[in-house]
């Protein structure tokens, strides 16, 4: 019986702690929930953000394809211009530069013109100057000046521009100076014809005697002509001509000069090589010799 009691006290006592338990167990059970909502909401929230992310990463490829399409559609365009250009490139480019260019060669052949006329006009206001001067000498008792004519040629005309140079150097040594040039025709004053035709002389018979004071004197002009294909220089009575096969100078006669067809027959190369070969010996002296040698550097 006793031992009946002290079971029963010891299952009473048992079941009295097991309730006391439960008891402090209690208040932990609405947390326990809590945190089983707030994970069901997760796992809501993890399932939308799976959608989000599959929603976006759609859009993504389709803008990625859009991109590509609009890049193909870029390149096709750039494809275009770029055969259009080539196009423009090599039909219209080709037109337009050869326009420019005759358009560029027009003007450069104006302002060349232009400054040719100019030079010309400068020549006559500086001669009619020269004129009114001489005119106004003339009027206090001093004698006529003395006016003298002369040619330069070159054949063809392009070879001319490399005499005008020497020749009128060759002039101004003498104590002549240009008054007017008109085409190939030069008007020059300050010694007489017949003081021209005295050093003229002179100077042909030096050069006949293979003087070295006259080569120097006329070596410029002679070089020039030398290295032209057929031309002449004239001034005065003086002729220097270069045919392909000679290279001749001689004084005429004063008389030669007052003709004036005769004048100008002599500045065709073959027409001046015949006259100065007519002319008597101490006027006339071939310098073929000279014109073979190597022209000078």
């Amino acid at each position: 019986m006793t031992v009946v009691l002290v079971l029963l006290c010891l299952a009473i006592a048992g079941r009295e702690l097991y309730l006391a338990f439960e008891r402090k167990r209690s208040p932990g059970a609405p947390e326990i929930a809590d945190i089983r909502t707030q994970l069901r909401a997760l796992k809501g929230t993890r399932d939308e953000l799976e959608g989000f992310r599959a929603a976006q990463r759609e859009r993504l490829d389709a803008l990625a394809r859009e991109q590509d399409r609009d890049r193909e559609a870029l390149d096709g365009a750039d494809a275009r211009i770029r055969s259009l250009i080539a196009q423009i490139n090599e039909r219209m480019v080709p037109d337009v530069n050869d326009r420019l260019n005759r358009q560029r060669e027009a003007a450069d052949l104006q302002r060349e013109t232009v400054q040719r006329l100019a030079a010309e006009v400068a020549g006559i206001r500086a001669h009619l100057v020269g004129r009114l001067d001489r005119a106004v000498a003339a009027s206090l008792g001093a004698g006529p000046a003395d006016v003298v004519a002369g040619s330069l040629t070159a054949r063809p005309p392009a070879g001319r521009h490399g005499l005008t140079g020497p020749y009128e150097q060759f002039a101004e040594r003498h104590g002549l100076n240009v008054e007017l040039t008109d085409g190939d025709r030069y008007y020059l004053s300050g010694r007489s014809p017949r003081a021209l035709e005295h050093d003229f002389l002179e100077l042909v018979q030096g050069l006949c005697a293979d003087c070295a004071v006259s080569f120097e004197k006329v070596r410029p002009l002679l070089e020039a002509l030398r290295d032209t294909g057929r031309g002449t220089a004239r001034l005065g009575p003086l002729l220097v001509v270069r045919t392909p096969e000679s290279l001749v100078c001689g004084v005429l006669p004063l008389a030669d000069l007052l003709r004036p067809e005769s004048a100008h027959s002599l500045d065709d190369p073959e027409n001046g090589a015949r006259r100065l070969r007519q002319l008597p010996e101490g006027r006339v002296c071939d310098l073929t010799a000279f014109a073979g040698q190597a022209p000078s550097g």
